[in-house]
């Protein structure tokens, strides 16, 4: 809980207040919910929710009015979902804050986002790779030419991934340009683009544009349909390296959906180098974790993968972690090269299961095999794995 010591409320020292401490505690959204009685807040630190005050209905409107007009909101409009944007100032940094405002049964229902500037989270080397993985990717991304793909659900760091990738590939020699919606950091060198679905600048309609505009890497926000899948495919054959992002469980099923948009095998072959899935768990706190017996049933399964698992971390909370027990995410991941094998398999347009055995037996370490190895090595817990993916 946050120390709100006020003699008298007053909306503008709550919202410094409250800003202060979500960067403190690292932060990525603030939830601002209303309520019979009033608004709850809650702070999304880690991927999880966890509450932080309450503030009653006659101080309610002032923080919320205070909050639309930082973010150049329409007060008045309580009736309409509404997005914006300000700069919340530090000693000694800048921090930028989106604001979506949402209709409710109560009232509005405020999130915001909190993007750091600073770009530090954005290098390959701290995404969570082991040695050999890391290698691949990165191998992956330095190609003159092809199409990347990572996957994963919604909140599994498919941004910050790629936004690392192309830290490391931004070169002065190279143009790079990004199709995003929305665009959520910006970077020094590289033409970024806001998709405006509302005026017919789709992905599909941008990623048209961009190839006359002599890119050498492109960044598609997301492929979500035959007309871009195919438009980033003819990107890549004709000598650009695309990176983009599916929906998706796991990598083979990347495979599997393209083959389901309509996108023809040979293409496939001819253009995807490699898919990326991951999924981010939580860190545990190194100030407090301790060693405990690994569950019979993990030993067991991590047998499959010939790791041995007799004992594994906890942790109970400490002042350090916030009493959390965790400090900090990183990514567990799942890496598909296409070699000659698997094409070989795609070109018969495979089940699910047939491509992904062939993935496994060509070599392809999964999101449990490379979940278990960090458990094993004590950088994530046992609860956190199943949380997580089961």
């Amino acid at each position: 809980m946050v120390d709100f010591d006020f003699t008298e409320f007053s909306a503008v020292a709550f919202i410094d207040t409250l800003l202060n401490a979500a960067l403190a505690q690292k932060a990525s959204d603030v939830h601002i919910e209303s309520t019979e009685k009033g608004i709850m807040v809650r702070f999304r630190t880690d991927g999880i929710l966890h509450k932080v005050t309450d503030v009653t209905h006659e101080d309610a409107y002032h923080v919320i009015a205070r909050l639309k007009v930082l973010a150049h909101l329409d007060v008045s409009e309580r009736r309409l979902a509404q997005d914006g944007k300000f700069s919340f100032l530090m000693p000694h940094a800048s921090v930028d804050l989106r604001v979506a405002t949402f209709p409710s049964l109560y009232g509005e229902h405020l999130v915001i986002r909190i993007l750091d500037r600073s770009h530090d989270c954005f290098d390959v080397e701290k995404l969570g790779f082991f040695a050999d993985m890391n290698q691949q990717f990165s191998r992956l991304i330095e190609h003159s030419h092809g199409l990347v793909l990572v996957t994963g659900p919604t909140g599994s760091g498919k941004t910050t991934t790629l936004y690392s990738a192309l830290n490391l590939i931004n070169h002065q020699e190279k143009h790079i340009i990004t199709l995003e919606e929305p665009i959520e950091y910006s970077f020094p060198g590289i033409t970024q683009a806001q998709i405006r679905p509302e005026i017919g600048f789709t992905f599909a309609t941008a990623l048209r544009s961009v190839l006359r505009q002599d890119p050498d890497i492109i960044l598609v926000g997301e492929i979500r349909d035959y007309e871009t899948a195919e438009i980033s495919i003819q990107a890549a054959l004709t000598g650009h390296l695309v990176l983009s992002t599916l929906h998706t469980t796991d990598a083979p099923s990347a495979i599997v959906r393209l083959i389901d948009m309509g996108v023809r095998s040979f293409l496939i072959n001819a253009t995807v180098t490699g898919v990326l899935a991951q999924r981010l768990v939580r860190t545990l706190c190194t100030a407090c974790r301790y060693e405990v017996e690994a569950p019979f049933e993990y030993q067991q399964l991590a047998k499959r993968y010939a790791i041995p698992l007799h004992h594994v971390y906890s942790a109970d909370g400490c002042g350090e972690c916030h009493n959390t027990g965790y400090r900090g995410r990183i990514g567990i991941f799942e890496l598909l090269l296409l070699n000659p094998e698997i094409k070989e398999v795609i070109t018969r347009r495979p089940s699910y299961t047939q491509l992904y055995e062939a993935a496994v037996k060509g070599g392809m370490r999964t999101l449990m095999h490379d979940g278990l190895l960090k458990v094993a090595q004590g950088l994530t817990s046992i609860n956190e794995l199943a949380r997580v993916i089961g």
